[in-house]
């Protein structure tokens, strides 16, 4: 415990320099400055021009509290794909993909690899600090989010995105750590690759595929944990973003690939060779 200590504090400290400080405020600054920029030259914070489109959309005619009702939810999932998604992923890929490769080129990892747990603790301990890194400006994003947003049920939506929030730091930092152990090379490169085409692609692709992704189990808890319109709620969309079962099955889910993200990372360390040398030297 004492050297997961040690591991997780230097790490800490590592990551307290003004350039990595730099970009934990910027992916914290993100996702309000994008609430801001959707209310003040967007529509979504106008209830009379809303009604206008939601009568030209479906017809009828609908009162202020059914377009504010809109408004909330269109703003809640907005948060959510800027905060727990793109502030969780960007942070934990700043942190959590270069994990090997960092100290393959700063010469550290053979000290790590002869030290008795050194590489379980070199894992773990760079794992918690990309969920904590990670987590925190995502959260900060999240409140100062919901402080500048126009939400009238802003309690919910916060609690909710709060705790998805922290999910999404945990399950991420495990998925880069995992894909910066088997691709220490190109760590960045398989990271932005996976999550483009199989986070963002193929978690909004209507087959049986994207229930495996984290994406999927993170919009389900979201929508379980949330009061969406009743329209929306009934429609059949529901089926293709999200999953109708209970919230234990998803907190499953998550807990079930984010153990084997790290059960991945942690026997690959263990079991491959790691050089800086090119493949031609060896």
């Amino acid at each position: 415990m004492n050297s997961l200590l040690a591991v997780f504090t230097f790490e800490l400290r590592r990551l307290l320099t003004p350039g990595r400080a730099f970009w934990w405020v910027l992916v914290a600054m993100f996702p309000p400055a994008i609430v801001l920029l959707m209310q003040n030259y967007g529509t979504v914070a106008d209830v009379e021009q809303w009604q206008r489109i939601l009568r030209d959309v479906h017809g009828r005619s609908f009162s202020p509290e059914e377009a504010q009702q809109q408004i909330d939810t269109v703003l809640t999932i907005a948060i959510y794909f800027l905060a727990p998604s793109i502030a969780c992923m960007l942070g934990s890929l700043l942190t959590a993909a270069p994990s090997v490769a960092s100290e393959l080129e700063q010469h550290s990892w053979i000290y790590f690899a002869t030290r008795p747990n050194g590489l379980f603790h070199l894992v773990v301990g760079k794992f918690l600090v990309a969920t904590f890194w990670a987590g925190s400006a995502a959260l900060l994003g999240t409140t100062a989010a919901m402080a500048v947003a126009k939400i009238s049920g802003w309690k919910e939506a916060f609690l909710a995105l709060t705790m998805v929030t922290c999910l999404s730091s945990a399950a991420y930092s495990a998925l880069y750590m995992m894909v910066g152990t088997l691709f220490h090379r190109r760590a960045m490169v398989f990271c932005v690759a996976y999550t483009a085409g199989v986070e963002l692609f193929l978690g909004f692709f209507p087959a049986i595929i994207n229930r495996l992704t984290i994406q999927y189990r993170l919009r389900s808890l979201l929508f379980m944990w949330t009061t969406q319109s009743d329209e929306f709620r009934d429609s059949r969309i529901i089926e293709f973003v999200a999953s109708t079962e209970s919230t234990l099955i998803q907190l499953l889910w998550l807990a079930s690939l984010t153990s084997l993200f790290m059960a991945i990372s942690l026997v690959t360390v263990h079991i491959r060779e790691f050089t800086l040398a090119a493949e031609s030297d060896l």
